[in-house]
Formats: C-alpha cells, sequence, structure tokens
C-alpha cells in the first residue's frame, strides 16, 4: 500500500504537469504516454514482488500452558527475524506470521522461564512454560495460603530445597537450617546420633511446627527426611497470628515436594561422609607432664614455707619424682591416653541413600521417596542411629475443578547406646577425656575383665560404657502421619475455592 500510494501520488504530478503543455507539444504527449506505461508496468512488478513475499509467509498456531497443564493466557509470542508479536488468547491459544527467514519464535511471560523453539517448517508448536523459582515472583507458603515473594517482609523467612540439600552435616532437617534463616537460632544439647536442633524464632520460645498444613511436633519435624522438604517458612511477630494463640513464639511452615505435570523423573540422591569434633580441649597424654603441671599448680595455690634446709615450695611431687616419670622407673608412672581411648579420631561414619519418583499428567501428579539414614557416634560404635522414611504425595484430577490427594509421611526409627540409668551416658563418656589423669587406667592390670576403681570419680571410667558391662538401650519409634485433602473450584463463584484437610 505504502508503495502503491507513492506511485499514486507521482502520476497525479505528473498527470497535472503534462496536461498543461499538451496542447501546445505532442511530443510531450507521446512521452507523457510512454512515461505511464512504464509506471503501469513497474506497479505490475511491484506487484507480482509483494504476491511472492505473500506466498513465502505461514502461520504458526498453539496451545501454551504451565506444568501444571493450567493454559496460560497473556503470554507474548515473538518471531526472531521479522519481530512479530502475538499474546495467547482465552485457552492458552496463539497464532502468529512467520516469514521464510524467522527460524524460531520466543515465550516469555512473567514468572515462567523464557522458552525458545525452532520453527523448522512447523506450523503446530505446543509449549509447556516451566516456572522461574529465583525471581521475586517465587510463590512462598505463608499460613493457610501463598503470597509472592517480592511482597514479603523481614518477618517472613524462606529457605527452599536447593539450600537444604548442600547441607549433609546431620541427621535432622534442623541441623541443615543453621545459619539460613535471619532471626532464628538452632540449639543442639549434645551430638549424639539422631539428636536434633531446637529452634527458637528471636529466643522467645518452642514454636509451632506445621507440615503441609497440619499442626505437628518438633519431633515429627527434625525427623522429616530432607530430600522430601520442598521449603521451610518462617513466620515471626505479627505473620504467625493466623494460627492464634499458639503461635506466640513464632510458625515454621514446611511444604513436602509434590509431583509436577511432565516427564517422569526417577533421582538418586547419596552420600557417605565422616564426623569428628571440629573443636575439642586438648588435654595432657602423659604422665611426666601432668606431674609437672600438678607441682606448679600446687606451688601456685600454696606458695612456700620455711624449713631448718630453707624455703620448700608447698607440693607433694618432688624434684626425684618428676626425673622417675620422665625415666619410667616404675610403673606408676606409665601414661595412657583418654583421648585416643574415648574419641574416635578417624570419624564416625554418616551415610544416607534417597530414592524417589516423580511426575505426572494432566489428571494424576505424584511424588514417591524412600530415604535410608546411619549416623555413628565420635565416641564409640556403641551408639548410632538409623532411619528410614517413606514420602507418598499423590495429587488426582476427578473432573474440572474438583482435585482429591492423599499424602502419606511414615519413619522407623532406631537408637542404640549403652544402657546407663538416666541417660547420661553421653555426658560421662565426654567427661572421662576431661576428668581423667594419664596415671589412671581403665583396667585393673590392664585386665579388661576388671574395671580399675577410679575412686570418686569412678562413673567417668569409659571402659563400663559398652554393650558388654553396661547392656544395651534401645529405642524404636514407628509413626505414620496421613493427610487426606480435596480441593473443589466452586462451579457457579468465579474464583471462590472450597478446601478440605483431614489428617
Amino acid at each position: 500500500m505504502h508503495y502503491l500510494f507513492e506511485i499514486k501520488t507521482w502520476i497525479m504530478k505528473i498527470g497535472v504537469q503534462t496536461m498543461n503543455t499538451a496542447r501546445h507539444n505532442n511530443t510531450r504527449r507521446r512521452n507523457f504516454r510512454a512515461r505511464v506505461q512504464g509506471i503501469f508496468l513497474f506497479s505490475l512488478l511491484m506487484l507480482i514482488s509483494f504476491s511472492v513475499r505473500a506466498q513465502n509467509t505461514t502461520v504458526v498456531s498453539g496451545i501454551v500452558s504451565d506444568t501444571s497443564g493450567a493454559l496460560l493466557i497473556g503470554v507474548t509470542v515473538t518471531t526472531d527475524h521479522s519481530k512479530k508479536s502475538v499474546v495467547t488468547q482465552e485457552g492458552g491459544t496463539y497464532s502468529i506470521p512467520v516469514t521464510a527467514a524467522d527460524k524460531t519464535i520466543r515465550f516469555t511471560y512473567v514468572g515462567m522461564k523464557d522458552e525458545t523453539r525452532s520453527i523448522s517448517g512447523q506450523t503446530a508448536i505446543n509449549v509447556q512454560m516451566q516456572p522461574d523459582n529465583t525471581g521475586l515472583s517465587e510463590v512462598v507458603v505463608v499460613g493457610y495460603g501463598t503470597q509472592k515473594k517480592e511482597s514479603l517482609t523481614g518477618a517472613i523467612s524462606t529457605v527452599t530445597s536447593k539450600d537444604i540439600e548442600r547441607v549433609h552435616g546431620g541427621s535432622t532437617v534442623s541441623t541443615t537450617l543453621a545459619g539460613k534463616l535471619p532471626g532464628v537460632t538452632f540449639r543442639q544439647a549434645e551430638g549424639r546420633p539422631g539428636a536434633g536442633a531446637s529452634i527458637q524464632i528471636r529466643n522467645m520460645g518452642s514454636p509451632l511446627y506445621v507440615i503441609d498444613g497440619i499442626q505437628q511436633d518438633e519431633g515429627q519435624f527434625n525427623n522429616l527426611a530432607p530430600n522430601d522438604v520442598e521449603s521451610v517458612t518462617v513466620l515471626k511477630d505479627a505473620s504467625a497470628a493466623i494460627y492464634g494463640v499458639r503461635a506466640a513464639n513464632g510458625v515454621v511452615v514446611v511444604t513436602t515436594k509434590k509431583g509436577r505435570t511432565g516427564r517422569n523423573n526417577i533421582n538418586v540422591n547419596a552420600y557417605n561422609g565422616w564426623q569428628s569434633f571440629f573443636r575439642f580441649p586438648k588435654v595432657v597424654t602423659n604422665t611426666p607432664d601432668f606431674l609437672y603441671y600438678k607441682a606448679d599448680a600446687q606451688i601456685n595455690s600454696g606458695g612456700f614455707k620455711y624449713e631448718d634446709t630453707g624455703w620448700v615450695p608447698q607440693t607433694g611431687i618432688s624434684a626425684q619424682d618428676l626425673i622417675d616419670a620422665k625415666n619410667l622407673t616404675n610403673p606408676i608412672y606409665r601414661s595412657f591416653n583418654w583421648r585416643d581411648y574415648v574419641l574416635n579420631n578417624n570419624g564416625a561414619p554418616l551415610n544416607s541413600v534417597n530414592v524417589n519418583i516423580s511426575g505426572g499428567s494432566d489428571k494424576v501428579n505424584y511424588y514417591v521417596s524412600g530415604t535410608n539414614l546411619y549416623q555413628n557416634s565420635v565416641l564409640g560404635k556403641e551408639y548410632n542411629f538409623n532411619r528410614t522414611n517413606i514420602q507418598s504425595n499423590v495429587t488426582a484430577k476427578l473432573t474440572n475443578g474438583l482435585k482429591v490427594g492423599f499424602d502419606i509421611n511414615g519413619r522407623v526409627e532406631t537408637r542404640r547406646n549403652p544402657g546407663v540409668p538416666g541417660g547420661d551416658d553421653y555426658f560421662l563418656a565426654r567427661l572421662a577425656v576431661l576428668r581423667n589423669t594419664p596415671q589412671e587406667r581403665p583396667y585393673a592390670n590392664d585386665n579388661p575383665a576388671y574395671l580399675n576403681d577410679l575412686g570418686d570419680h569412678l562413673e567417668s571410667n569409659y571402659a563400663f560404657l559398652n554393650n558388654s558391662l553396661s547392656g544395651k538401650f534401645r529405642s524404636d519409634w514407628r509413626v505414620v502421619q496421613t493427610n487426606f485433602h480435596i480441593d473443589w473450584d466452586i462451579p457457579w463463584v468465579k474464583g471462590l475455592t472450597i478446601k478440605g484437610l483431614g489428617s
């Protein structure tokens, strides 16, 4: 049309000039006629060229949806060369003309990763867009609903599965969160295998735990398999008010992983490591040094007294004792290293194996996972922890607007320790390193059949903290948590959804 408009304008200008002079010059009339014929031929060639270009233009159409099968409206579709753009309409459909020079088309949508598809002569291209979890539009579970991450304040903190899966420092979920959430402290009373950390939000005491919409206790939270956790959100201050008076100390909201529409995935995650004390007090491990420092301590506390021979230090350890201890002239000066005896300096094994399958279609989404974890102690093989977790989350779409789901979380835990009354065996094991002297030995005459009498600190003799002398203490836990939920979009009230949850 642009070319034709210019041609018509040109014809009008030439026509006016020619008509004014045609009466006086026949030669001009003939030139004008020739010029008009040339213009006609030029216009005909332009129309033919335009028709050829039009024949090289094709139309590509298709449907755009997300991973759950929901149709997306407003997705921008752009060609790479001609830069033509359209947006998807009702039903997620689009239709865009492409030229021979266009090789790809690009799909962009807020909150979704950009998708690029090759045309390669295709006329129908359907696209399933993936969510972009790294942007500010990330959805965070808060209370009984969700919010966009960009609207959250400092009163809400979130950790995703990517952060949790990087840490293998312990056997519980709480140990993987240390240092990752502002305003949240983690306190682990001891390093006993299977021990979890107590969480405090702004040092206000034990918070409320909500796992997949169900209120739970700290033990249930700690013994989830870290591989099955999708996100952990901590609600502080007024943001936790939706849960009522039990949320006075804050709320820890946990969401487990769900299946996603798309291809089926099989994931295997395994690791093996060794744990040891990062810091532990260095103690004297030989008798000559022990006697020297003991004599020095006695002199510092008792000073000197004057006798006939002069000033004598107030200590029961003589210079000859130090010489005999160094030369080992008497068996009583033998040294025993309690640190090497009690601590497992080679490291305590910690290993885990997780296998999960996930996937789904427009009708059913599923996530099924199994995890086994084993942890030994740095204080001996008598202390160990074994846990097996099973997680199954299945959601089915019965009809349009009606979905039902069934979630199962089960675990079997086994803890083994020496059978010491009072449960202070783990404390006594560490005390043996700090309290016992290098002159003291665990067995009388080094005979394992007889414990040595350590006097007033007999309880710190680590030799009796074993299965043969103290017996065995075993604790087994078998827990199953089941949830059933139903979501119904009211057909006659747009935007109204009813959700029921039973546990």
